[in-house]
């Protein structure tokens, strides 16, 4: 079953961009930057962590899968020519996608994607090999994560002193809790949309063969990377790493910007975003 297709903002005939978003984070969060984006229908086909109550698989699925459903509703939904803008996850999950059908694309832009260094990855793959997956940082965090709040605004109030929303409006963070949190049917208490055994999953099982897949952009469709100049997600060491591997990866730094720059100074994205895609107009369009 394909994905429901979320419309999020721009008018119906405008061509097609595609917010692929990153682990943990509802798409509607995205609203300050795709409002900035106003000459495209902004979409989402949220992946399987915001189709409700599905729990995630208990056998390992890696980002292919998801590749695959992004696919099926681009099929379903007839979006063509479409302009995939992925953040973290989704920009690895766009860019397999994209290799997978590059017919269905008329662009890529993978912001922050979590494109880790070779001894990194083989740290995670040993530790599936081993058992202890789980026990890595960033799954066990997500597992321990507190998903339940009394309301919202204690939500607000919780996430406004945790150092990964630092530099977030207030705008930006409460959309993060409109959005990101719905009511318990037991109850008055607001639990997280995406569930932390979702973002367990997606960090547990980040691709492995990242860099075997790299090098097989072309420039056309032509792809872009923004790495933030701060983020400990695509660490400089593999920002240079790609360059060298991808030579038809269009490659930009946001200077001092962490990994969720996008949510964090969606004005200055979006302005480097708009002008990278009209340095790849055509003469005459």
């Amino acid at each position: 079953m394909p994905p429901p297709l979320i419309e999020l903002a721009g008018e119906s005939g405008a061509p097609p961009l595609h917010l692929a978003p990153a682990n943990g984070f509802p798409p509607r969060t995205y609203a300050p930057l795709l409002s900035k984006l106003s000459a495209f229908r902004s979409v989402c086909l949220p992946p399987r962590a915001l189709w409700g109550d599905q729990a995630p698989p208990t056998e390992y699925r890696d980002w292919h899968a998801d590749a695959d459903d992004l696919l099926a509703g681009f099929v379903a939904h007839d979006l063509r020519e479409v302009l995939a803008l992925g953040h973290s996850l989704g920009g690895v999950v766009s860019m397999l996608a994209l290799l997978k059908a590059p017919e269905r694309f008329k662009a890529l832009i993978m912001l922050d994607p979590p494109i880790l260094l070779p001894d990194m990855l083989a740290v995670i793959r040993a530790a599936w090999d081993g058992g202890y997956i789980d026990q890595m940082p960033l799954v066990h965090g997500a597992l321990r994560r507190r998903q339940v709040f009394a309301s919202r605004e204690e939500a607000f109030e919780r996430f406004r002193q945790k150092p990964l929303f630092a530099d977030w409006s207030d705008e930006s963070l409460w959309l993060y809790i409109e959005h990101g949190t719905r009511k318990r049917s037991n109850g008055d208490e607001f639990e997280l949309l995406w569930s932390t055994d979702w973002e367990a999953h997606y960090f547990s099982t980040v691709y492995l063969q990242i860099w075997e897949d790299l090098p097989l952009l072309t420039e056309s469709p032509p792809a872009l990377l923004v790495r933030g100049g701060a983020s400990g997600t695509l660490v400089a060491e593999a920002f240079e790493r790609v360059q060298s591997l991808a030579p038809a990866l269009d490659c930009i730094e946001l200077a001092k910007q962490g990994h969720l720059f996008p949510l964090a100074a969606p004005q200055e994205t979006a302005m480097l975003i708009l002008g990278w895609l009209n340095s790849k107009r055509s003469p005459g369009q």
